[in-house]
């Protein structure tokens, strides 16, 4: 067989020498094997799948065949009375019951409805309890000619003597009414929509649009734009009637597993879930430090009595995290153990944290490495040491600096080891001078140079979590700090850390957890399968529905940008490691993909099936319309996530989810409820709540719940675990 070199491969197919060393590396090159430090490649191996990209089939084109006409037209404060306007409704009006929930004085609908009893219609009803009196798929067309505007909306409730309140001049006043009128239209029925733009009732809800016609009224007047639908589809969001439906279950009656379940609780002592004297470190729990960690003993208790009471063959925590629920898992020997995250600092650590390793050929690796690493830094360690002073003096940098060398460190990296015969990659990123010193980035350098030498891919990876861990200890950010915080100028320049040693003492630590960990579970004969997924935690497209026996997780307390920031605590590791070859846009963008990074600046249409976050947000948004958006958004994926994790479940299975409750504003959002109200809509039955002290999770003890400068609360002292079951 013949056989190509790295550099030939990556012309061929057309990626970066260094991308198909990664390949080689993590085993994704069929037939590549390593000769000396050197990799050769088959000449007729397969490029591989880059698994960084989603593969999605392309979606099936919507709304395109549109027919679009323009016809001028002399404005009228009366729309059906354009011209143009009313022939297109005469033409497009079928047989059958047409609604018109703001008629004003026009009669061209079967039912015609407004607010204001100055018109002669059938009914005088808000238009959203107007339709609300309809019957599922009983309508065969609307003619929708809503205020066009919050301005409009006021002026209409104001001129009948009704109060304009939040809801009806936000978004979610026009949303409200698209999700009635796609309950009430029949499968091919017809809607048209008048307005300023031409969105519609929208695909979402059922529709797609057939035609549009643009009636322009000149000067500075906006066109008047007519859209008229077809109901296709049923739509993607659900409606009030559907939670309603879907919650119908909630007397259903306790089942005899709930009752033992709820015995056995209740008969524990009031304190048994603060763990306080507990190792929460113990085996791999304790390799690496990632925020908000669930301790471990919680999902070990849940485990054992579970086990107890029903056979558990499956567990799934669907925001893993760093993997604390999968090591209870193999250490309590359940078959099928499934984790899901989408940081992929939180994916690698869960990785190595589960991966059992032979202890003494690792003692043996870890010997060599750090032989190896003494060896590097001794050949070039009168540079080394001297870098920061001639950096200082010689090139007279502030090396306090942001600027200068915080965001340039590479260029005057580079040009002192040209001068000085120093043989060391000098890495890029940004801003890496401004989190490290310039004798910390050559001595992790190394470190690193040396970790990628170690052959054995899982001990690889498991010195480089120790080099990870090493990072956070010896950069400039603040000690205790989960966001980018950097320590203060007086400060770095004084901060000289032993990098090497914090290294060496964090791998052996490392080992003996390993060792541990190896142990404990060949003491219970474990043989279980580790599978971790990277999904989008609301659709969890890659685990089996109904395949889950017991599922374990602790959700985010909040969006990151208020609440723990998971990318910004990774970043740092991140850029180091090179995991995924991510972008620094990717790297950087990790907080806007987690729970609630989603915006909703200017109101939302409110689709939550819980009346204590509705009450709460209304009051949130008194104060703060924004800070209400951020909440929303974060509850919205919440309940998508508690849908997905329901599809997932078996029948009969069961949910701990443990939660915090927080405060915003002021105001003390009570999660464990709202998870139980969004879960009845979801096939899940609320069993029983556990209270929990918080003794020593990995949290800040203050924080700003206003977000006002200066103002500080301390933070949650206590968790709650909501116990739910699939029916």
């Amino acid at each position: 067989m013949n056989y190509i070199s790295v550099r030939e491969a990556a012309e061929r197919w057309e990626m970066t020498p260094r991308r198909v060393q990664v390949l080689c590396n993590d085993g994704r090159i069929d037939g590549a094997q390593r000769v000396g430090s050197v990799w050769t490649i088959p000449e007729n191996a397969d490029k591989p799948i880059d698994a960084r990209k989603k593969i999605i089939a392309p979606k099936a084109k919507v709304n395109s065949n549109i027919s679009i006409e323009r016809i001028w037209a002399m404005p009228n404060k009366n729309t059906f009375e354009i011209k143009p306007i009313h022939d297109l409704i005469v033409d497009e009006i079928t047989d059958g019951i047409w609604i018109d929930p703001f008629a004003n004085r026009n009669k061209l609908a079967s039912i015609t409805n407004d607010l204001s009893t100055e018109f002669d219609t059938d009914y005088h009803l808000d238009a959203l309890d107007f339709l609300k009196m309809f019957d599922t798929d009983s309508v065969d067309g609307v003619l929708y000619d809503p205020p066009y505007s919050p301005r409009q909306v006021s002026e209409c409730y104001n001129n009948v003597g009704y109060n304009v309140t939040w809801d009806t001049t936000k978004a979610s006043f026009w949303g409200n009414h698209k999700r009635e009128i796609s309950r009430i239209v029949k499968i091919g029925g017809k809607v048209i929509t008048f307005g300023w733009n031409s969105g519609g009732i929208g695909y979402k809800y059922g529709f797609e649009i057939q035609k549009v016609l643009l009636v322009p009224h000149g000067g500075w007047h906006n066109d008047t734009i007519c859209t008229v639908e077809i109901k296709t589809h049923e739509g993607e969001i659900s409606t009030v009637k559907d939670s309603e439906k879907m919650g119908a279950h909630k007397s259903e009656k306790t089942t005899d597993t709930d009752k033992k379940l709820i015995s056995l609780l209740q008969q524990l002592p009031e304190n048994y879930w603060d763990f306080k004297e507990d190792d929460t470190r113990e085996y791999t729990h304790g390799i690496h430090s990632y925020p908000a960690m669930m301790v471990c003993p919680i999902s070990r208790n849940i485990i054992k009595i579970m086990k107890g009471i029903m056979p558990i063959s499956s567990l799934f925590d669907p925001f893993s995290g760093s993997g604390t629920v999968l090591v209870e898992g193999l250490l309590s020997g359940i078959p099928n153990v499934v984790g899901n995250d989408i940081n992929p600092l939180a994916l690698f650590l869960a990785k190595v944290k589960t991966t059992q390793l032979d202890i003494s050929m690792l003692q043996s690796a870890a010997n060599k490495l750090l032989d190896s690493i003494r060896s590097r830094y001794e050949q070039y360690i009168l540079q080394i040491d001297s870098v920061d002073d001639v950096l200082t003096n010689a090139y007279e940098l502030d090396l306090t600096a942001k600027h200068g060398w915080g965001d340039n460190a590479p260029h005057y990296l580079t040009e002192y080891c040209e001068k000085n015969n120093v043989d060391i990659n000098i890495p890029s990123f940004k801003n890496i001078g401004y989190w490290f010193k310039p004798r910390v980035i050559l001595l992790l350098q190394i470190i690193k140079d040396e970790i990628n030498k170690i052959e054995d891919k899982n001990m690889r990876n498991f010195a480089f979590v120790a080099f990870s861990e090493s990072i956070r200890l010896v950069s400039n950010r603040r000690n205790g700090e989960f966001k980018m915080f950097r320590m203060p100028p007086v400060k770095v320049a004084k901060f000289v850390p032993d990098v090497i040693k914090e290294f060496s003492t964090i791998l052996q630590r490392n080992i003996e957890k390993m060792n541990a960990f190896v142990e404990a579970c060949s003491d219970t004969g474990t043989n279980s399968k580790v599978t971790i997924f990277q999904n989008n935690a609301t659709v969890l497209q890659d685990v089996p529905n109904e395949s889950i026996d017991l599922v374990v997780t602790s959700p985010p307390y909040g969006d990151s940008r208020t609440t723990v920031a998971y990318g910004e605590y990774s970043r740092l590791s991140l850029q180091w490691l090179g995991i995924d070859n991510l972008s620094e846009k990717e790297i950087m963008g990790i907080d806007k993909s987690l729970m609630g990074g989603a915006k909703f600046r200017n109101g939302f249409e409110y689709t939550i099936p819980s009346q204590s976050l509705r009450e709460s947000l209304f009051r949130i948004k008194d104060k703060d319309l924004e800070r209400a958006g951020d909440v929303y958004s974060f509850y919205n994926d919440l309940k998508n996530s508690i849908r997905a994790v329901s599809e997932k479940t078996k029948i009969g299975g069961y949910h701990f989810w443990v939660v915090g409750n927080r405060t915003v504003k002021g105001e003390l959002l009570k999660t464990d409820v709202i998870i139980t109200e969004i879960a009845d809509s979801y096939g899940l039955e609320h069993v029983y709540t556990i209270d929990r002290n918080i003794i020593n999770k990995v949290m800040p003890s203050l924080n700003s719940p206003t977000n006002e400068s200066g103002v500080k609360a301390e933070t949650m002292t206590n968790e709650h675990i909501v116990v739910l079951r699939k029916r």
